[in-house]
C-alpha cells in the first residue's frame, strides 16, 4: 500500500514523501497517529508539487546550521564558578549553562540535546561538541577558572 507522510517518521521517511508501508502499519499506526494518509492519484500529485518547496527548506535550514556552526569555530567559553582548594566545583557546568553563554556572546540559539558533553565539575579547559546533524559538528573550547 502507498501512503503520504504527513509528518517526519523515523526509518520510514519525511514529510511529503510517498512511501510503501504494509496495511496493517498504516492502518495500526499511521493513520490513527495522524503521521500519514492514503497515497490517492491527488494525494500523489499534491506529494509531489510540495516536494520541492519541502527540498528548499531543508537547504535553508542546512545553511542556517553551517552558518551558526562556523559562528561557533574556535569559541572559547569562561566560566567563573566557586572551587574547593583542589579545584572541584561546588557547582557543575551542565549544557544549560553552555546555552546561555553562547546566546549571550554569539546569538545563536541552541537547544540542550544538540550538545554533547560530561557535566563539568573541575577547573580547567574542557571540551564540549556542538552537533546540529550528519557532518555538522563543532567543538568548543569551556575554561573554567575559580572564582
Amino acid at each position: 500500500m502507498q501512503a503520504v507522510l504527513d509528518k517526519d517518521v523515523a526509518k520510514l521517511g519525511y514529510r511529503g514523501e510517498v512511501v510503501k508501508v504494509k496495511d496493517g502499519y498504516f492502518r495500526n499506526y499511521l493513520l490513527p497517529r495522524g503521521f500519514a494518509h492514503l497515497a490517492t492519484k491527488t494525494a500523489m500529485r499534491v506529494a509531489a508539487s510540495r516536494k520541492d518547496k519541502i527540498l528548499l527548506e531543508k537547504q535553508r535550514i542546512l545553511d542556517n546550521a553551517k552558518e551558526a556552526l562556523g559562528k561557533l569555530k574556535g569559541i572559547k567559553l569562561t566560566f567563573k564558578k566557586k572551587a574547593t582548594s583542589k579545584g572541584k566545583l561546588y557547582g557543575a557546568i551542565t549544557e544549560t549553562d553552555l546555552i546561555k553563554a553562547i546566546q549571550e556572546s554569539e546569538n545563536i540559539k541552541l537547544e540542550k540535546e544538540w550538545i554533547k558533553m560530561e557535566h563539568i565539575k573541575t577547573t580547567g579547559d574542557h571540551k564540549a561538541v556542538i552537533h546540529l546533524g550528519p557532518d555538522l559538528e563543532q567543538e568548543v573550547t569551556v575554561v573554567v577558572k575559580e572564582a
